[in-house]
This record gives C-alpha cells, sequence and structure tokens, in this order.
C-alpha cells in the first residue's frame, strides 16, 4: 500500500489532506474538552498547540506512516473535523481509521458517515487493503455503537493499552472491516446516508 495525500470528495463532505491553512478552523472547534475526553490528548489549548497536532500529522505523512484529513462541509467549506489513517501496515495490506473526532454541530450528521464511507472506499478500493480496524476506549459507549453501527465487527479487548489523558491507563476495544466483508459495509453505509 502506498498512501499518498488526496482528496476525498461525497455529497455532504470532502476530506483533505491536514495543512497549515486548517489550523485556525480546527482550532476554532476543537477547543471543547468534552468532545476530545477519551482522545489521548485534551483538546487543542491555543492556535500553537494546535500547529503542533497538524505538524505531527504531517510528519505521519510524510514518513508514510499515516495521513490525516481534515473533513469539511462540501457546501460551506467549514472544518467539520478530521479523521485519519494511522497504524499502517505497507506489506500486510492494512490500516486504521481513527484519532476521528468531529464538531458539535456536526456529530450524528451525515458527516461522519460519509467520512468513514470515503475512508473505506479509498482503503478498500484504491489502496488494496484487506484490514482496516478501529479502536476505542472502552469507556466510550458512545463510539462503540457508532463503529458497530457501520457494520465493522467487534474483536476485542486489548487491557491496559495505553496511558492517555490525566495518566488513565485506558483498554482499548478493537473493531475491523475485511475486505470480504467490504461490499456488504459499503452498501450499509449509502443507505444510511
Amino acid at each position: 500500500m502506498d498512501i499518498q495525500p488526496v482528496t476525498l470528495t461525497g455529497q455532504y463532505v470532502y476530506l483533505e489532506p491536514v495543512a497549515d491553512k486548517h489550523i485556525a478552523g480546527l482550532f476554532a472547534i476543537g477547543q471543547n474538552a468534552d468532545d476530545w475526553c477519551y482522545m489521548p490528548r485534551p483538546c487543542f489549548q491555543s492556535i500553537e498547540d494546535t500547529a503542533g497536532w497538524v505538524n505531527e500529522f504531517k510528519h505521519a505523512a510524510d514518513t508514510g506512516q499515516g495521513l490525516c484529513f481534515v473533513i469539511r462541509s462540501l457546501t460551506t467549506k467549514q472544518v467539520l473535523g478530521s479523521s485519519s489513517y494511522l497504524n499502517v501496515r505497507h506489506k500486510d495490506r492494512g490500516l486504521e481509521i481513527g484519532y476521528t473526532w468531529m464538531a458539535k454541530k456536526a456529530q450524528r450528521t451525515a458527516a461522519n458517515t460519509e467520512a468513514k464511507l470515503l475512508l473505506l472506499t479509498h482503503a478498500f478500493e484504491s489502496l488494496n487493503a484487506i484490514r482496516v480496524e478501529f479502536k476505542t476506549d472502552a469507556r466510550n459507549q458512545r463510539s462503540q455503537k457508532a463503529i458497530s453501527r457501520i457494520g465493522a465487527q467487534k474483536e476485542g479487548v486489548f487491557r491496559n493499552h495505553m496511558i492517555v489523558q490525566n495518566g488513565y491507563v485506558r483498554d482499548s476495544v478493537y473493531f475491523s472491516i475485511v475486505a470480504e466483508e467490504w461490499l456488504a459495509v459499503k452498501s450499509k453505509l449509502k443507505a444510511m446516508l
């Protein structure tokens, strides 16, 4: 798998690789601590903090380790959130979709569903992935339901998997979609839009 920067366009949103031009928009919507409570890091504290986050993901893209996308409204061009390809395993043709967060106004809308459809379509149909995984904090029931809702299969729990905000030792729940399941998942996601 050769992950290159690409813009993914749907009916409601488009996803473009994170860049410096997105810093102000990300900071504007990424300051709500409640939205980040299950993330490995806290919400954005300043423009400089947001720029540091953007630079980390730009470095991951430069080294082939991942690709962070900014989710934008197709009609208003407003920044709605972010989602990323992470833990890319080139030889094994697998990757993770994660570090997803959405502005309050975009939560529980077609934006996140379509973003997942675009990311999964690109992973399976352009990158030729055979496995896409998702993980979430075991405390985050809403995220687990959302991941299951799109058709991912729960695989299990990694206990004491990560130390996150405030030193909390988190268990991570893993889900996956494999190539053989992709067409059914794709149909389900399209029906949800």
